[in-house]
């Protein structure tokens, strides 16, 4: 049974934002796909760059709080790497990373209708649920958000798959000169992440006239979530053994 993980983080403090961007696609992922290329656990390896924000309007012209997000998919548990591999990765991390969280999910199917495109745009969601709510009251609301989309899929023209990842954990990470920067194979005792919701369309256009839709825009929007946001996101493929 396959393993996924979605991960993201934000730029180093003491960089301009595009710097980073540069270092993290010239040089670290670079390195990245060619040790995992070597890796036959690695199914496959996409990384995602967040352009704009679902905004008030149910628009897209709000400036990304976020910068990027990571999914990894194995065949068998977390990526393990040998101490060496990590020492380095954490190293590079120092260049141009800080708040990297890594969160194991449990993918589920919600729409799929791949026919063999080969150009598709992709939309992101992340939810955390409020303090003081209990896990399993979250996965209620978070199924009640999937549910209320699916009922609307059969009005977005184009929506060829839609994957709700629903979050199992978080793993520690530690500080080397800013927060997270040096990832930890251990798990902390919670987590407020309680899912991401994936959407690949063939076109932008549509995509955004559907998000709009008062129902659509209502269910994403819960403010019952101590956050619930949304990113269009630029996503290039590292490696896809599926």
């Amino acid at each position: 049974m396959q393993t996924k993980t979605i991960s993201h983080f934000l730029p180093v403090s003491t960089l301009p934002i595009e710097e980073c961007d540069r270092h993290y696609r010239e040089v670290h992922t670079r390195f990245a796909r060619r040790f995992m290329r070597d890796m036959d656990d690695v199914v496959s390896y996409h990384v995602n760059r967040a352009t704009a924000e679902f905004d008030l309007v149910g628009d897209w012209r709000q400036r990304p709080r976020a910068f990027r997000f990571i999914v990894i998919r194995t065949r068998s548990g977390p990526l393990r790497m040998a101490p060496e591999l990590a020492a380095v990765l954490a190293e590079d991390h120092r260049g141009f990373l800080r708040e990297l969280r890594n969160f194991p999910v449990e993918e589920q199917v919600v729409v799929d209708e791949l026919r063999g495109q080969t150009a598709l745009v992709k939309y992101l969601f992340e939810f955390d649920r409020p303090p003081g709510t209990h896990p399993a009251e979250a996965r209620r609301m978070i199924d009640g958000t999937v549910a209320a989309l699916a009922a609307e899929a059969g009005e977005a023209l184009g929506l060829r798959l839609l994957l709700a990842n629903h979050v199992l954990g978080e793993r520690e990470a530690a500080p080397i000169d800013e927060p997270g920067q040096r990832a930890l194979p251990t798990l902390l005792p919670e987590t407020c992440k309680q899912a991401f919701l994936e959407f690949w369309f063939d076109q932008q256009e549509w995509a955004e006239e559907w998000f709009r839709r008062p129902e659509v825009s209502t269910a994403l929007r819960d403010p019952a979530w101590a956050l619930a946001r949304g990113y269009r996101v630029d996503e290039e493929c590292g490696l896809d053994r599926r």
